[in-house]
This record gives C-alpha cells, structure tokens and sequence, in this order.
C-alpha cells in the first residue's frame, strides 16, 4: 500500500525527501542506517522523530498519524523505541560509553514496537572510539533496528560509518516555511520578539529555522545591527571617523557588539548565567575545614574582548552587512535603521565590489589574529578616495 502524500508529524518542509522514506517504508526497502546531512538548523532531527512515527505508529504506516500514542511519546521523547544520542559538553561529542550502551541496547531491540530507531545527533561530533563502539551494530542491525545519523559537516564522519550508510541531503527551507515553523516555536513564548527582529532572524537564517531562533535568543543581535550602520557610515567618513579612538561612534559600537557576543560554543542565553561552587578554606578550633558554597560566575567573571569573542563578532557583522548589500542589490532599501547609501555607492557594480570586500574580510577572520586590524583594512578599502 503507498503512502500519502502528508508529509512526516511535526515536518516542515523536505518534501522530496520524506516522500521517498515514506515509500521506501511501504515497501519494506528502507537503508538500515542513513545519515542526514544539511545546514545547522534545517530541521534534521524533526525528520529524524518524525521518521521515528512513520516506522513506529500503526494507525498511518509509513507517515505516522502524529495523534496516536506512540506518535505522541516518540514525538515527546518518551518511547523506548526511539532512542537518541546527544553530545555531552561544550563541544557536543559523542562519547565511547554513551556508543557501547546503545550498541548493546540494540542487541535486544525493539521492544514494544516494529522497529527501533537511534538517533545519532550530532554524529559528526562522535569520538572515534564511540564510532568504533558503533561500527558493527550499524554494520550488522538486528532486524527492526534503524540507525539515523545527523550530520553538518560529512567530512568529520569516519568514511567505515559512511560506507555503511545512506546518506540523505536536506536542503535549506523556504522563507515562508522558515517562518511557520519559527512562529510554531514561538507560540507560547511570554514576550515574543517584535516583527522587525524576527524578519531580520528569518531573512539572516538563510533557510535554517533553528539558527533563526537561535538569533532571537541573541542578546548580541541588536549590538551588531547598531554597529553596522556605525559601520557605514564611518566608511562615508573615511580615516577620520576611522581612526578618531576608541571612543568614538565606531569604536564604542564595536566594543558593545563584541562584548553582547557569546564565546564560540557558548550559547548567548548562558553566557555568565551559571553559579559555579567554590570551595573555602576557614580555620576553626579543630583546624582546617572545607566549606563550598555558590558563587555567582556572572559577578565574577566580566566579558572580555577577547580574539574569539571579537571574531565571532566580526563574523556576525560580515552576515548582516553581506545581507543588507544583498537587499539593495535587489533594488531594496536594505536592513532597517542603516543610513542611506548614496545614488553612486547604490550602483550594481558598487555594490558587488563592497560584497566582494566584505567576502574577503570573512575569509581573512580564519587566519588573521588580528580582528580589529583586518576590519579598519576593510573600511579603508571601501572608503571613498580623498
């Protein structure tokens, strides 16, 4: 029996895609480990849960009905089913004992359902002796199991796991698409952003939902909007309003954006909101005692400018200001608050040339040290001659 055409619960977008699980399910013919590689943030893991209903859920067989209950706690993270791996730490891997647990796990799999299903998110972070602990359970699966792989970068999967593998491309959604499920996401939320910031998270996102809640989350979103249009008009001023300090409109705008932006692989939310245990020593009549009590890190610890930090910044700048030339170039009138380019620097070929510029102003940031350098360089080159 075919499927319909509905896509996967809680799937937006990936049509081609779910289509052809979705028959490949109805006709018993599914890779027992696929590997689904896209963008951060395009919605691989709700393709993974909602693959989960389709194998799992009776009432629609090979689509999932998303209403049932075992539709509901696969959906909910809740079925034994459907057992999924996260990375552990800052840098999100995929440690060897989580790998061997789940690998013995799937000895016995499935449970109480028609298949099992492992997701693997993300599996380009796995240790490689998690992969190890992997590499004959998805080489040889018990029957019913299912090994879902996801993925940003391939190249950071050891090629024994991909040649074991499906691997399944997702592209980027579309803008409407974005927002729907943007908008989902932020149905209950108490202050939900204003229509300004969330056309601006969307359009930046570039197809990527995930990154576009991510950016509403950003504290430094708002920083950086303001730099840019200190930016522009520093580059109109030339090496005055260049190099005038760092008191100056430009310098205290970069100083504000650096210091809003999170360290690489800290999440803008828990920049400095933890408490941290610290241990006191205190002498009493018995001698010496240990004592531990909570101390605020957000209190101790002030944001630095710090190389990385004035990167990531510097990163986010060159996005915003590659869309803004990106909207005038299609005859708009740009980002919001930027001041107005004039008629001459407004010009196709003017325009390109100032992408091309701020192009290698992002490809610089990987090997320069010396951010703040590489950005005055990149305001001299697009300042008007003298």
């Amino acid at each position: 029996m075919e499927p319909s055409s509905a896509s996967f619960p809680a799937v937006v977008g990936h049509e081609r895609v779910v289509e052809m699980l979705s028959r490949a399910i109805a006709r018993g013919r599914l890779h027992h480990g696929l590997v689904l590689s896209g963008p951060r943030g395009v919605g691989k893991a709700a393709l993974a849960r909602g693959l989960g209903c389709a194998l799992i859920c009776t009432r629609a067989p090979a689509r999932g009905c998303g209403e049932c209950d075992d539709c509901r706690r696969v959906l909910g993270g809740r079925h034994t089913d459907v057992r999924v791996l996260v990375g552990e730490g800052k840098s999100q891997t995929i440690t060897a004992a989580a790998a061997r647990e789940a690998a013995i796990r799937c000895q016995h799999a499935p449970f109480e359902a028609q298949a099992h299903v492992v997701i693997i998110d993300p599996a380009d972070r796995m240790h490689p002796a998690a992969a190890a602990a992997l590499l004959k359970a998805i080489e040889e699966p018990r029957e019913g199991v299912y090994w879902v792989l996801l993925a940003t970068n391939l190249h950071d999967i050891l090629d024994t796991i991909l040649s074991r593998c499906m691997t399944v491309p997702l592209e980027r959604l579309g803008a409407a698409q974005t927002r729907t499920v943007v908008e989902a996401a932020l149905a209950d939320a108490a202050e939900p952003p204003s229509g300004e910031r969330l056309e601006l998270a969307i359009s930046l996102s570039e197809g990527s939902p995930g990154v576009a809640l991510e950016l509403l989350g950003d504290d430094s979103l708002e920083p950086t909007r303001a730099l840019l249009a200190t930016t522009l008009r520093a580059m109109e001023l030339g090496p005055a309003a260049i190099f005038s300090g760092d008191r100056s409109p430009l310098w205290s705008s970069w100083k504000s954006a650096v210091l809003a932006t999170p360290e690489p692989g800290e999440r803008a939310s828990e920049a400095g909101d933890e408490d941290e245990a610290e241990v006191v020593v205190v002498k009493g009549p018995k001698g010496r005692k240990k004592k531990s009590r909570k101390k605020s890190k957000k209190k101790r610890d002030k944001p630095k400018e710090s190389a990385a930090r004035q990167r990531a910044a510097a990163a986010r700048l060159a996005e915003l200001w590659m869309l803004h030339l990106r909207e005038l170039l299609r005859g708009g009138e740009g980002l919001p608050q930027m001041p107005r380019l004039s008629d001459a620097r407004r010009e196709g070929g003017e325009l390109v040339a100032q992408m091309q510029a701020v192009q290698r102003f992002q490809a610089s940031l990987i090997r320069n040290p010396n951010v703040r350098l590489s950005f005055e360089q990149l305001l001299l080159e697009l300042a008007p001659p003298a």
